[in-house]
């Protein structure tokens, strides 16, 4: 999120302030100290924070500084890959590459763990020592939470190993301590709440169903717009055919789920999610390509409807009893943190 924002900042301040050069001011000099060598030295920064010290707030603080460290150095993408520049046109679809991968590797690996969206029993036993060893680090200081100590717990339970063992042994010399409640952490979660109750309301999911289809067309419209307007020049043939390939499947699979709705609702809510997944990765990367950083409000919106989609799909998995407290109380939470909530 960091680099995200870091990216979106720094371009826009560079296109209010005119891009701005720090280093010499005579148009033929051959110094300029460009915002990716700063992103360098605070990616090397966090690298060193993370190697050499230890802690979770550390550990938070260095990704913080490494997020932003990314986002200045892959903001500068064009420099690197063509002559064009700082402001050649595919550069927004490689930084937004660049943010959708990582996002998919990290959930890749969050969907490994215990205690994740899945169990995974085929993790390595070292893997899971590893993991287990970092949680009683953290708490050496000031002892771990009930809900650590669990998943500390899950990541060693059954193992033969006697180093597992003996980190059980030394988990129960932990003291147990209370969650800290942050403020911030508090009024996330209150957002969440609303949001997670307002995503479940039958208004909602439906509205979400009739905009994914309306927008699918408009997406269509804008991108036959883009070839047809401009000089030849200014447009991306190569990237605006795929993308209008894309934007068609995805249109195509919405109109496909509105009529399976009444017979099969949950393959309804099945091909929406992929018509917004088809859209997300391979879509908005060719948008961002076509439109720029003027994609933003598409990626918003895409964003907005997955998370009611998978919500609908995750409420009608659910027991009968379970769908109704969904109904009141939302489960938005679990859809940010990608943890299925515990019933």
């Amino acid at each position: 999120m960091s680099g995200i924002l870091t990216v979106l900042i720094t371009r826009a301040f560079l296109a209010l302030a005119g891009y701005p050069k720090l280093g010499s001011k005579d148009p033929d000099a051959t110094v300029h100290i460009s915002h990716m060598l700063w992103g360098g030295l605070l990616m090397a920064l966090s690298q060193i924070a993370l190697l050499g010290l230890a802690g979770r707030r550390l550990r938070r603080g260095a990704a913080l500084v490494g997020g932003v460290g990314f986002g200045l150095f892959i903001d500068q993408v064009g420099k690197q890959v063509s002559n064009e520049g700082y402001l050649y046109a595919p550069a927004a679809g490689l930084i937004y590459l660049s943010f959708a991968v990582l996002v998919v590797i990290a959930w890749r690996a969050d969907d490994k763990l215990p205690g994740g969206r899945r169990e995974a029993p085929d993790v390595a036993a070292a893997t899971r020592t590893s993991q287990a060893a970092e949680l009683l680090l953290h708490g050496v200081d000031d002892g771990l939470t009930a809900a650590e100590k669990a998943r500390a717990r899950l990541l060693l339970a059954g193992s033969p190993r006697e180093t597992d063992r003996a980190l059980l042994r030394a988990l129960d010399t932990l003291p147990q301590r209370e969650p800290k409640v942050r403020a911030w952490h508090g009024a996330w979660e209150e957002i969440c709440r609303r949001f997670g109750g307002l995503a479940a309301r039958t208004g909602v999911v439906r509205a979400a169903v009739v905009l994914a289809v309306l927008f699918g067309f408009l997406r269509l419209g804008r991108l036959a717009a883009s070839g047809l307007g401009g000089p030849d020049s200014e447009r991306e043939w190569n990237a605006l055919v795929v993308a209008m390939a894309c934007a068609a499947v995805t249109w195509g699979l919405y109109v496909h789920a509105v009529r399976k709705l009444r017979r099969d609702r949950p393959a309804a809510f099945r091909a929406l999610r992929t018509g917004v997944l088809i859209d997300l990765l391979p879509g908005q990367v060719l948008n961002f390509t076509i439109h720029q950083f003027s994609a933003v409000q598409d990626l918003v919106l895409d964003v907005l409807l997955l998370a009611v989609v998978t919500a609908e799909l995750r409420r009608m998995d659910r027991p009968a009893a379970d769908r109704r407290e969904t109904r009141d109380a939302g489960d938005f939470p679990a859809l940010m943190t990608g943890r299925a909530p515990a019933r």
